[in-house]
């Protein structure tokens, strides 16, 4: 499994707040008014976020000796998508090449650890999650698949 540090930068609740992802950005709203508080491109070090206290969604950054790589085919899938659920004590990021197909999700609990958005060549997005491998246990209960 791999070890791993998380320092959030700012955090917003979700209950007052709504997060969104497409290709390229994390933007992050208030809910009552729908103004736009955060908003930030993935880039080449990418943007890692988790959920503290079940409602504190926090962006920072992550460090880490080894991460679980998924890339969401953006360049070419018929129907990728990033979104978070929001449930208490599950909170949980998708990512997936074809959102209409729930088989081929996967599925990141932000309240176990945090996981980290890369913008990669070709319009695709990598997530990487500070987990052994998708085949073998995780250990911190982050990462499954369908």
């Amino acid at each position: 499994m791999a070890n791993y540090t998380f320092t959030a930068s700012t955090c917003y609740s979700l209950s007052t707040h709504s997060v969104h992802f497409n290709s390229t950005t994390i933007i992050i709203k208030l809910t009552s008014t729908g103004q736009t508080v955060y908003s930030k491109t993935y880039g080449a070090k990418g943007i890692a976020f988790l959920v503290d206290s079940n409602d504190a969604f926090c962006v920072g950054s992550l460090a880490d000796n080894g991460t679980f790589d998924v890339k969401i085919d953006f360049s070419g899938a018929p129907n990728p998508k990033m979104w978070l659920v929001e449930s208490s004590g599950a909170n949980t990021f998708i990512g997936t090449d074809n959102d209409s197909d729930p088989v081929v999700f996967n599925q990141y609990n932000l309240n176990q650890c945090p996981v980290r958005l890369v913008a990669v060549t070709g319009g695709d997005v990598e997530i990487q999650c500070p987990c052994a491998s998708k085949t073998g246990p995780c250990g911190n209960s982050c990462y499954t698949y369908g």
